[in-house]
């Protein structure tokens, strides 16, 4: 097939590869058929959190896309407001999590 499309409300949640997996995750690149990186959509109800990690040892890189809702992407501590139409990247050195606010969080995670 030359193409592949899913609509995220159809994917099962649950963990996957990611050192970091979330139960709160659908993996969107294994439903799409992308190997090259991950690709995952996590829709984080209000006050939950992903799993707090860095990448010092994969040395892989992580970059989210708020879709909707908002919350804080907590690096090394610090807490960083985010909001839909946001792009974010963090060091691989850096100990990343994202949390949820009072509407819930809905973004998209990709870890090459």
């Amino acid at each position: 097939m030359a193409y592949q499309i899913v609509d995220p409300s159809e994917l099962a949640v649950g963990r996957g590869p990611h050192p970091a997996a979330s139960p709160f995750e659908k993996r969107v690149g294994e439903a799409i058929g992308v190997t090259a990186f991950g690709l995952y959509q996590i829709e984080l109800p209000a006050g939950e959190e992903t799993v707090p990690h860095d990448h010092r040892d994969d040395r892989a890189e992580d970059a989210y896309a708020i879709l909707r809702g908002s919350g804080w992407l907590v690096v090394d501590g610090e807490e960083i407001a985010v909001e839909p139409g946001a792009f974010v990247a963090v060091t691989q050195e850096s100990s990343r999590h994202l949390r949820a606010g009072r509407e819930g969080l809905v973004f998209i995670a990709v870890c090459a």
